[in-house]
């Protein structure tokens, strides 16, 4: 019997207001794949990850977690399943980076049980494959940007999901933390083996890191496959109107050069 998919789409279209968003799209992603979703501002990436995680609901078509419809899951499922890190975060005033990561348990808990044995050795993991477990009793407003970012991804790791869909992880952060954050999430999709959809703006960092890439236009998906077959300077000049030339580092590495 085929394993099912992680996540599929089944010609999906999204309607904000009276704005059409997303045109019949349709994806699938399998388990422990990396994925990343490039285009420019406003085509609807920030959409359909939201699609997936089931915080917008099409006007048509279906979207399925591992062959179920999302429909199907109860929000607390859903959160057991997969964890969503958004582009912008309230940080709070009086909160400790422990404190926050705890939160990641909300899926486990429920009013008559607010925690349960070996939950903080759970969350103690999550800072540490977050890399943020140093920090552990600082205020989360102290932190450095790429430090916080690391306390919040710490937090969607403590949901303990088998899916991670990450908006934009590296805006606000300088090059560093940027490659930092994708080195971290590298390592996570290679050693837990997480299945991780993240949106990017930055095509080099797609073709690094991406086991495949997906490309978005207006709503639409115009392209898709392993990154080093999609990411072209004829992509560059149809998708974002942009001049560019494919160069290969000495180590072999095909980069993209504006």
């Amino acid at each position: 019997m085929d394993t099912p998919q992680a996540v599929s789409l089944n010609h999906i279209s999204v309607t904000l207001g009276d704005t059409p968003v997303l045109h019949d799209i349709s994806l699938s992603v399998a388990p422990g794949e990396f994925l990343s979703i490039i285009g420019p501002n406003g085509c609807g990436k920030s959409t359909l990850l939201k699609v997936v995680c089931h915080m917008i609901r099409p006007q048509s078509g279906q979207a399925c977690l591992y062959g179920r419809p999302l429909s199907s899951y109860s929000r607390r499922q859903l959160a057991r399943h997969m964890a969503i890190l958004t582009q912008k975060h309230d940080i709070p005033e009086d909160m400790t980076v422990y404190e926050l990561v705890s939160l990641g348990r909300f899926p486990y808990r429920t009013f008559y049980r607010r925690s349960f044995t070996g939950e903080s050795e759970i969350i103690d993991k999550a800072m540490a494959d977050a890399g943020i477990q140093s920090c552990r009793d600082r205020l989360v407003h102290t932190l450095s940007g790429g430090e916080q970012q690391r306390a919040f991804l710490a937090m969607t790791l403590a949901q303990e999901p088998q899916i991670l869909l990450l908006d934009e992880p590296t805006t606000y952060l300088d090059i560093r933390h940027q490659l930092d954050i994708l080195e971290l999430l590298k390592h996570l999709n290679e050693t837990l083996h997480l299945t991780i959809i993240v949106v990017l703006h930055d095509m080099n960092q797609a073709l690094r890191y991406s086991h495949r890439t997906m490309v978005m236009k207006e709503g639409r998906i115009i392209a898709g496959g392993p990154p080093q077959e999609v990411i072209t300077p004829a992509l560059l000049q149809d998708v974002f109107g942009i001049c560019g030339e494919s160069v290969v580092t000495s180590s072999g590495r095909r980069v993209l050069v504006f």
